[in-house]
């Protein structure tokens, strides 16, 4: 690692696909309306493939002319074909180094590594896109250990640090976490889309067909055919998060903790604790009955493709045992058993705020006939329950050094962060709040870089002197 080493030869391979990539539209163009074999020019007709193979060749010299080695208390990598560029990267400064292993990667034995440092551009400060594993190992070893003086002042090397604890997603948790999985609600929307794009390659009379087939069938078959489809979204879902959290890992060290999973695609993420801005416990409509959720990790940063945005820090864990494992990874968080409800009176704004989309069926009644008008009724209690459970799942809570917050979209989420990560803190009051003793509280936290707004709305407002009186002793607190 202290000589100048070049990464493994699938990084010549991986930069012109990536090149490639950028370029396929162009060369598909060119091959369908291009302007063909001129009179002379019979060479034009090849002038996508020899592209093609300058992209090659300029792959190989970009994978030739980039090298990497450690300088005294630097990662030093030097690269650039036509402009020979050099970086200096300080060990202190770097935060998390992070693997990524796709399938071309598992071939080879190779990982791709993210170094990311503290105030970094945004993203990965540096990134190797094909290291084998056993160099990188050393790499990771060699940037993470100090450097402690002996006695006789010679400097030792630290040994290789082990995991603290680790946690595993167990083979049944993964199953049920692939089958109450919302991506449902993502796959058919895809679906449609994809679909969507063959309607330039359909006759026109393809629907009216189609729809004229659809009519000679009872209802009983076609709600099997959209049962069917439904299934089928279902079944998509269910095999992407198998793929996506299969051999799910949690890796607890003294200043980080490292996340790994993958089945086809192995990634691994490396979260600094000093970065962790707080947690978040989301409950799906489908877990929250029998008591199951997930469980986010808030980041100031992250490399590679978890870089700004939640991390997964349990994708599917009993909401009971939440603190127990918390206990053991992230001990300044848990989970309170009571937080404080918001006050009976506002549950007429939220059951109304809730029901107000309804409204939007209103001019319906002048399309739909007056037999079905009872259909467009059907949403309105609907939404109004809906309402009443956001009441009751929105609460609060303060204690010496956390924040609660509790709200309902269409899963219950949960967050938790510390009064030192807050960015600000605020309260505010509508006319229609005033008059029935209500406030909204709204606080941010830093998320990927980020700031993401969190917002609880119509808590008791006599409780706001409490409240801001807590966060203005954030200053005093941190200098105490």
């Amino acid at each position: 690692m202290y000589n100048p080493t070049r990464l493994h030869p699938l990084a010549a391979g991986l930069s012109f696909l990536k090149m490639l990539k950028e370029w396929i539209i162009p060369l598909v163009l060119f091959l369908l309306f291009g302007p063909g074999s001129p009179t002379g020019m019979a060479w034009v007709s090849f002038a996508p493939f020899i592209f093609v193979l300058l992209l090659g060749g300029y792959g190989i010299l970009h994978w030739y002319r980039f090298t990497y080695h450690i300088e005294g208390d630097e990662l030093k990598i030097e690269y650039g074909v036509f402009v020979r560029k050099k970086r200096y990267i300080p060990k202190k400064r770097i935060q998390s180094i992070d693997y990524t292993q796709g399938i071309f990667h598992r071939v080879f034995d190779v990982v791709k590594i993210n170094i990311e440092t503290a105030g970094g551009p945004g993203g990965a400060e540096a990134s190797l896109s094909a290291v084998r594993k056993t160099d990188a190992d050393q790499l990771a070893v060699a940037l993470r250990e100090e450097k402690e003086a002996s006695d006789d002042g010679t400097l030792l090397e630290t040994k290789s640090e082990e995991a603290s604890y680790t946690y595993k997603l167990s083979l049944k948790d993964l199953l049920l976490a692939a089958s109450t999985s919302g991506g449902i609600g993502v796959a058919l929307p895809l679906i449609g889309t994809l679909s969507s794009q063959f309607d330039n390659f359909l006759p026109d009379d393809f629907y009216a067909e189609a729809f004229n087939w659809l009519s000679g069938f009872s209802w009983v078959v076609i709600a099997v055919m959209a049962f069917l489809s439904v299934f089928v979204a279902w079944f998509a879902s269910f095999i992407g998060v198998i793929l996506k959290y299969a051999n799910f890992q949690i890796n607890r060290f003294e200043d980080r903790i490292v996340i790994s999973r993958g089945l086809l695609e192995k990634r691994e993420l490396t979260l600094p604790l000093q970065r962790i801005q707080g947690l978040r416990v989301v409950e799906s409509v489908l877990r929250q009955p029998f008591g199951f959720s997930t469980v986010h990790v808030e980041s100031a940063g992250g490399a590679g493709p978890e870089m700004g945005v939640s991390a997964m820090l349990f994708p599917f864990i009993k909401r009971s045992k939440i603190n127990d494992e918390l206990a053991e990874i992230l001990e300044a968080y848990h989970i309170p058993e009571e937080m404080v409800p918001l006050p009976k009176r506002a549950m007429r704004r939220y059951i109304l705020r809730n029901a107000a989309p309804a409204i939007l069926l209103i001019p319906l009644f002048w399309i739909v006939p007056s037999s079905f008008w009872f259909l467009l009724f059907i949403p309105l209690p609907i939404l109004a329950i809906w309402g009443i459970l956001d009441f009751k799942d929105s609460k609060w809570l303060i204690d010496d050094q956390s924040f609660y917050l509790q709200s309902r979209t269409l899963s219950r989420s949960l967050l938790v962060t510390k009064k030192r990560r807050m960015q600000d803190f605020e309260i505010k009051q509508s006319i229609f709040q005033k008059r029935h003793n209500l406030m909204t509280m709204k606080t941010a936290i830093l998320s990927g870089g980020v700031g993401r707004v969190f917002q609880l709305k119509d808590i008791e407002s006599g409780r706001w002197k409490e409240v801001c009186g807590w966060f203005s002793r954030k200053s005093s607190d941190q200098n105490a």
